[in-house]
């Protein structure tokens, strides 16, 4: 859900407008590994705060007391791990309000960039959603490939194709045969595989733009869902930057 959200202050002969398009995403968790992209950026912000991502069950209180979140972000296999807190399930503790925080259970302070991907990791298979409120992006993210899995996914509040996913080298032809994308969704671990062509490539081919396709070459439509997460797979550690084309 996206709303306009619009201000106007007047001081005299003096006038200050501001506009934001704010909203909020929902996506049920399944069991094990959910791989989620931020929706929304924190209001004022190109980056999303830890703590604009919550995991709401309802008010049931089955989520809250320490269930993990590990961060792997588009640079690559190197992980952090957070854990989500409901203070008010600890008897010591007053608070109502549920934060990420550390294995002491001390809030954190970490912030993810435009199309960073991230795992919410429901190893008990609890019924909770996962909620990102915030700031709509306007602009195409993208960011530099490092060697091995890159992390990401949708980061916008409306489906897009996988077409709209992009490898640029900056035209000195290091991508395009054959370089995989693994998909690995927000509903769990099952994955799929396509290869990123370049038909000018191939002796037989004659067309100059990139496309994802299967394993023979032919171009592949797969709709992502907001925040559906997804990893490209830089195997042979090649320089290229990963972009995702805003779609409005």
């Amino acid at each position: 859900m996206i709303a306009a959200v619009a201000s106007m202050a007047a001081v005299g002969a003096f006038a200050i407008e501001s506009a934001n398009v704010v909203g909020y995403n929902n996506t049920a968790a399944r069991a094990d590994l959910n791989w989620y992209a931020p929706v929304f950026r924190s209001i004022g912000y190109n980056t999303t705060d830890i703590q604009d991502i919550d995991l709401s069950d309802g008010g049931a209180g089955m989520v809250g007391w320490g269930d993990s979140m590990q961060i792997v972000g588009p640079l690559g296999n190197a992980s952090e791990n957070y854990a989500y807190w409901d203070p008010s399930m600890d008897p010591a503790g007053v608070a109502t309000t549920c934060y990420w925080g550390d294995d002491a259970c001390n809030a954190v302070a970490i912030s993810f960039d435009e199309g960073d991907g991230i795992a919410i990791d429901n190893a008990n298979a609890l019924t909770f959603d996962i909620v990102n409120a915030g700031q709509v992006a306007t602009n195409d993210v993208s960011f530099a490939a490092r060697a091995d899995l890159n992390w990401s996914g949708n980061p916008f509040p409306v489906v897009i194709d996988i077409q709209a996913i992009s490898l640029d080298d900056g035209g000195t032809g290091m991508v395009g045969w054959g370089d995989s994308m693994q998909i690995v969704g927000p509903l769990g671990n099952a994955s799929e595989n396509y290869a990123y062509w370049d038909p000018s490539m191939d002796p037989a081919g004659a067309a100059t733009t990139c496309y994802w396709g299967n394993d023979v070459c032919e171009p592949v439509t797969r709709a992502f869902e907001p925040g559906e997460g997804f990893a490209v797979d830089n195997a042979n550690g090649l320089d290229f930057n990963i972009k995702i084309a805003c779609p409005y």
